[in-house]
């Protein structure tokens, strides 16, 4: 009997389970034998057929090596070890799952095929390509999805996402958020008055200012204390209203956190005013500290907003957008769309206080219990509770974040820019470099020419690029004008204008230039009109084999040929710009790299160096990477990361570095601020511990939560002050 008489035709293989369980040895002879994936390498396939006449599952030892298929020096004929041994099973290194999958892909490719196996496996003995695991789940998912109805595999990762909601217009947005800064400026000015005395009868009291009558009266000592706490919380609405919005997310933040600390001194003061004795003076001071200072954060924070919505309802769609890209931050087109979402993302400050929060709170509850307990203090346990509330709770926690930002945002308003929140500034202070291009570094201004050994006119403004005097060779004034018109524009040359202007009234025709070529000598030509112009430098005009003038001295020159002649000469002058000089030591100060994306053949690093005295140290990359990144600063940014209104590198430089120190003093002031209460909370259990009541006075505490204060202010003082 042949091979091929063996293999069942692709309309009988259909399996079964017993064929599925045999094929993984589940242990049983088979109904009939299946042929070895890989038999044909071998040269002696026929003994496969011999199986047939002997179904006993042990054959004869002397027989078993010719029935083998597998080129194994040593099969072991020897004692069967288990009586469900087959001659034909395949070695281990054949999975039996990888012979299944190959029996079904045959008979899916091609059904009219008799070859259950590929040719070329067999012949080169290699075993085929395993499926990645994770192409195997996909495709077992797909075959459920299949069979099972939508309603009853309900994935919400497979769900379509839902579209994000409109952004409301620049005008709306300003208009909530100067109504949102009215009523909370109205609420800091009802709540400094009693703040303020609250905190005066604590400095009066602990600094034994007043009478014994003072400490002996109850309804004095613990009555005024607890009234002006209660008008601080009656006054703070909008404290109430966040409050009650991130309890409802599952969320305590720092409104949450003071409006507890407000509660338990009020509580600690009506069990006074209930028993009849004060034996110490209520926290009503620093928890109306505390609240004060949660309706600053959220003034400053509507404030920020509204700096930075006003900017942009008033200029309507910016021309330029802060955009980080792979070569770092870089101005583009702009636009506003993605300015407000941004907005909303939280700082490190909100971030953490639903996680923090809570656990100070219950470790602050936890320890006061202990205290009581161990003290045998028990009616004392409203003191204790609102004296470690107090300490944990720093009153840093809700300027951390808002503070920065809001001095930030109100400094960029005045330089026409406008960061998009803390998540816009913390990705350009990712960006350690800046794409500088030639009107950052030279603005475009007035441009005129001048005559050699005259000043240009009084109204030129500083940072412009000037002609002083050109001189032709060969041609005519008016073709070289429009060969150099032609060139620059097609090359994307700052000097465009300049020559625009010059033949304004002048020069009635235009050309048009081809075949554009950079170099890196410093040069560019192209063809116009059949003919090769180039323009550059001096040195590029030397490697170029262009005769010059001899006794030329000129910095920044810019030289032009026809067909290899010298046809004309521009001198070219670029006047420093006082904002330019700040904005590139400002840079160099914060470790921020500028990247010259210059077009200009006279715009290098020394010529900065020359021109503003000092050692900028930018990177100059090749003129290919140059003209790539002068090309992304006019295209579209994916986010608007900041806005800005006003030409130059000082807005951008403002905007790079306020953004890396607000985001620096955000995160420290966070952390030292968490840190403060975590010491205030073991130095205030200690205290407790210990009996000395006296160290633990509002006064003392009112000072230790002032010194945690203090970095906060100081950090945040460097954001706008650089």
């Amino acid at each position: 009997m042949r091979n091929e008489d063996m293999r069942p035709t692709p309309p009988e293989m259909d399996f079964t389970i017993d064929d599925i369980l045999d094929e993984f040895g589940s242990g049983g002879s088979r109904r009939e034998p299946e042929p070895a994936p890989e038999p044909e390498p071998i040269p002696e396939p026929e003994p496969v057929s011999e199986p047939e006449p002997e179904p006993e599952p042990a054959p004869e030892p002397e027989q078993e090596p010719e029935e083998q298929p597998q080129p194994e020096p040593e099969p072991e004929p020897e004692p069967v070890p288990e009586p469900e041994y087959r001659p034909d099973d395949e070695p281990p290194r054949d999975n039996p799952l990888d012979r299944l999958r190959r029996r079904f892909r045959q008979r899916q490719e091609d059904p009219d095929e008799p070859q259950a196996v590929p040719e070329e496996d067999d012949e080169d003995g290699v075993l085929p390509e395993r499926v990645p695991l994770r192409e195997r789940l996909s495709a077992a998912a797909q075959w459920v999805r299949d069979r099972i109805p939508a309603r009853d595999l309900e994935n919400p990762d497979d769900a379509p996402e839902e579209p994000p909601e409109p952004e409301p217009t620049m005008d709306d947005a300003a208009r909530e958020q100067k109504w949102q800064c009215a009523r909370l400026h109205r609420q800091r000015l009802l709540l400094t008055a009693p703040t303020l005395l609250a905190i005066a009868v604590a400095v009066i009291d602990g600094l034994d200012l007043l009478s014994q009558g003072w400490y002996d009266h109850v309804w004095l000592r613990c009555g005024i204390p607890a009234g002006l706490l209660a008008l601080c919380l009656l006054l703070s609405t909008r404290l109430w209203h966040e409050a009650g919005e991130s309890l409802g997310h599952g969320r305590v933040t720092a409104p949450a956190a003071a409006l507890v600390c407000g509660l338990a001194a009020l509580a600690d003061s009506a069990q006074c005013l209930f028993l009849g004795q004060c034996p110490n003076l209520p926290f009503a001071a620093p928890a109306a500290a505390l609240l004060y200072l949660c309706a600053c954060g959220q003034y400053r924070a509507a404030r920020a907003r509204y700096d930075s919505f006003r900017l942009a309802q008033l200029g309507g769609t910016p021309p330029y957008v802060a955009s980080v890209t792979a070569a770092g931050a870089c101005k583009q087109q702009g636009r506003l769309e993605g300015f407000y979402r941004m907005w909303q993302s939280p700082d490190p400050a909100a971030r953490w206080q639903p996680i923090l929060t809570p656990l100070y709170l219950a470790l602050a509850t936890v320890l006061a219990l202990v205290a009581a307990l161990s003290g045998h203090q028990m009616n004392r346990f409203l003191w204790l509770w609102s004296a470690l509330l107090s300490a944990t709770v720093p009153l840093s926690l809700p300027l951390s974040g808002t503070l920065p930002l809001s001095l930030l945002c109100r400094r960029l308003h005045k330089s026409g820019c406008a960061v998009a929140g803390w998540k816009g500034a913390r990705a350009i202070s990712a960006a350690r470099r800046v794409v500088v291009t030639d009107e950052d570094l030279f603005p475009a201004g007035v441009l005129s020419l001048q005559k050699k050994g005259k000043e240009g006119p009084a109204s030129a403004p500083v940072g412009t690029v000037e002609l002083n005097g050109l001189k032709v060779y060969g041609e005519e004034i008016n073709q070289a004008l429009a060969y150099a018109e032609a060139l620059c524009r097609a090359a994307g040359s700052q000097l465009t204008p300049l020559f625009q202007q010059l033949m304004d009234g002048q020069v009635s025709f235009r050309y048009d230039a081809h075949d554009l070529h950079y170099y890196e000598d410093g040069g560019v030509d192209c063809t116009i009109r059949g003919a090769t112009v180039a323009m550059g430098s001096a040195y590029f005009m030397k490697k170029r084999r262009i005769t010059l003038p001899r006794d030329l001295k000129m910095d920044t020159g810019v030289f032009m040929s026809v067909d290899g002649r010298l046809a004309a000469i521009f001198v070219v002058k670029y006047l420093p710009s006082r904002n330019v000089e700040w904005a590139l030591r400002a840079l160099r100060r914060n470790r921020v790299t500028p990247v010259l994306a210059t077009r200009g053949v006279n715009i290098t690093p020394n010529m900065l160096k020359r021109k503003f005295r000092l050692n900028a140290r930018p990177i100059y990359p090749g003129v290919a990477t140059r003209l790539a990144l002068a090309d992304l600063t006019g295209q579209r940014g994916e986010a608007p990361n900041a806005i800005i209104y006003r030409d130059g590198l000082l807005p951008m430089a403002e905007t790079v570095i306020g953004s890396q120190r607000m985001c620096q003093a955000v995160r420290w002031s966070t952390a030292l601020g968490w840190i403060g209460g975590l010491c205030g909370l073991v130095l205030s259990y200690y205290l407790t511990t210990a009996g000395d009541f006296a160290a633990l006075s509002p006064l003392y505490m009112l000072a230790f939560l002032a010194l945690l204060l203090l970095p906060t202010l100081l950090l945040s003082g460097l954001v706008k002050y650089y």
